[in-house]
């Protein structure tokens, strides 16, 4: 008598949904950027094309980063630093965020690290409100600025592995790292550190 399949975990299971979202998410937005691009062969060059292709590069770039941090990642897949800091880059598309890499070139990173390291500069995104710096190496994550808004209630928690009360769609990235893996924060002034 066979056991049966091995359950599936309530966190194993969210991410196999992120990944298959954001799959069936990069086919339609290729084509809408595929398309734009043959109107652009035949039509005038005007702001509205424009707006339209930045908006699809910008969502193709969010679908990159939320595929790395919501997906599933298994230990023997290995992501490039090139196409990490790729995904990450989508953090800089409003133009107030700044993305620099320490990585070492060209090892490539275990994707559990990698889902790690996203979802960290997500974090470290929610401290730039205004503006700043994310410098990512392969065990941090930093957020640099002058003036840093860092929301007690979400960085305690995380530090102390557990989610934030009152989770929230903007803030799951905060309960999805903390579930992964001791994480450490340090704050000096003008910087955030989010050591894994």
């Amino acid at each position: 008598m066979g056991l049966g399949p091995s359950p599936v975990s309530p966190a194993e299971l969210a991410a196999l949904v992120g990944s298959r979202l954001c799959h069936d998410l990069v086919s339609p937005l290729g084509a809408i950027g595929n398309g734009l691009e043959l109107l652009q062969m035949v039509a005038e060059p005007s702001p509205e094309l424009a707006l339209i292709g930045e908006a699809v590069t910008a969502a193709q770039a969010r679908v990159r980063l939320f595929r790395l941090a919501f997906g599933a990642a298994s230990l023997d897949q290995l992501v490039r630093p090139a196409d990490l800091v790729e995904a990450l880059s989508a953090l800089t598309g409003n133009g107030r965020i700044s993305l620099r890499s320490a990585l070492p070139q060209p090892q490539p990173l275990p994707r559990p690290l990698a889902r790690r390291l996203t979802l960290a500069a997500l974090c470290a995104e929610t401290a730039l409100a205004r503006g700043g710096e994310v410098v990512v190496d392969s065990a941090s994550v930093t957020a640099l600025a002058p003036r840093l808004r860092i929301e007690p209630a979400l960085w305690d928690s995380l530090a102390e592995g557990h989610p934030p009360e009152g989770l929230t769609p903007s803030t799951v990235h905060f309960a999805l790292l903390a579930a992964l893996g001791p994480v450490q924060i340090d704050t000096i002034e003008g910087a955030l550190v989010i050591r894994l």
